[in-house]
C-alpha cells in the first residue's frame, strides 16, 4: 500500500517515516503537492529481489513476426534513392 506524506511532515523526525515503511509500505514523500520523494523498506526491496523469475511462463499470444522481417526495406524509408 502507497502512503502520501508532506515534507513538512517529515522535517523533525526521521522515525516517522521508519515507522511507516517498517510494515512493508511505500511512502510517497511530495514537496507542494508534487512527489519528490518515494521511500521503501528495504526488507520489501530484498523480498522482491528473492522472487526469482521463471522462463516460459508468458503465453506468447500476441505477438508475432511478418514472413518479410527481415527484407530490405523500400528506397522511400531511407527518403532518398539508393541508386549512387
Amino acid at each position: 500500500m502507497t502512503k502520501t506524506v508532506d515534507i513538512g511532515e517529515l522535517k523533525d523526525s526521521i522515525q516517522a517515516l521508519i515507522a511507516l515503511t517498517s510494515d512493508g509500505d511505500e511512502v510517497v514523500v511530495e514537496k507542494n503537492g508534487e512527489p519528490v520523494l518515494k521511500v521503501v523498506s528495504l526488507l520489501e526491496v530484498s523480498r522482491l529481489a528473492d522472487k526469482k523469475r521463471i522462463a516460459c511462463l508468458g503465453s506468447g499470444k500476441g505477438y508475432f513476426m511478418s514472413e518479410d522481417f527481415d527484407d530490405e526495406l523500400p528506397d522511400e524509408f531511407w527518403g532518398f534513392d539508393k541508386e549512387l
